[in-house]
């Protein structure tokens, strides 16, 4: 990931420096972009984690983080243009499942109420053909490309309460890394007694680093400053089933709103 970053740096201080050489009508550009990113994963209907309860129903919710990074603009004509970069996104959402699950020895059915929440941290490499609909400073523009994505990191939240016909009722909760192999945890305890129990639900990563997908793009340019829209769909199922659980797919699917400058 460093030798890429790297390789990332020198190519573009190689475009910026080619680009002084050049006109305005066909110079690479190079920019800053900073934005919002809305962020959901993609789940058939009643599919579900392996945290949750297993006769369950999952309802998934958008989340608002952050991205930023720099984008290179390469024209191939003057009004059809490459465009790469590399950004960094920090991206959240959430998950809620309900229904009901056996627990403990002697199994008992208890109804279960959880919600997850996700924060991820990731590194976008995306190419995109962009058409430019006019040449003047101030125009529209619109394209479609490709991305890879690597994810360096994050943490799961887990909360739940279960909740038996008779008897005590339990509440669970966790934190953990899940693209991280290891052995992951559920803190537990009746809502009556505050002393916790530990309880093992994975011993892998839950979910792989590396995705790949499909973009699309809407901007307006004002001179040397950028305004748009921009949507990544994975295509990859991000989901270890040897750890969720063979029922649960996870594609992620990201909103972005940029602003961004134009260095030269």
């Amino acid at each position: 990931m460093k030798r890429l970053i790297i390789l990332f740096l020198c190519l573009t201080c190689s475009l910026m420096a080619v680009a002084q050489q050049e006109n305005d009508n066909t110079k690479v550009k190079v920019g800053v972009r900073v934005g919002g990113v809305g962020s959901y994963y993609i789940a058939p209907k009643g599919q579900s984690i392996s945290l949750n309860p297993s006769d369950d129903y999952a309802e998934r919710s958008m989340k608002i983080g952050a991205t930023a990074g720099l984008s290179i603009d390469i024209p191939l004509t003057q009004k059809l243009h490459l465009q790469t970069g590399l950004m960094y996104s920090m991206q959240r959402n959430g998950e809620h499942g309900f229904g009901k699950d056996s627990l403990f020895e002697p199994k008992t059915e208890y109804d279960v109420d959880a919600y997850i929440k996700y924060r991820s941290h990731h590194l976008k490499l995306p190419v995109m053909l962009m058409y430019h609909v006019s040449t003047n400073p101030n125009h529209f523009c619109l394209g479609a490309g490709v991305f890879a994505d690597f994810a360096m990191g994050g943490r799961l939240n887990y909360s739940a309460s279960a909740r038996p016909t008779e008897g005590d009722s339990y509440l669970f909760e966790g934190d953990f890394n899940p693209y991280e192999a290891g052995n992951k945890y559920l803190y537990y305890h009746p809502t009556n007694d505050p002393f916790s129990q530990k309880m093992l639900v994975g011993n892998g990563a839950y979910f792989k680093r590396f995705n790949l997908g499909v973009s699309a793009e809407i901007g307006y340019n004002i001179s040397k400053f950028y305004i748009g829209a921009h949507l990544d769909v994975g295509v990859l199922n991000m989901a270890r089933p040897e750890v969720c659980g063979e029922n649960y797919k996870q594609r992620p699917l990201d909103v972005q709103v940029l602003i961004g400058y134009n260095i030269n």
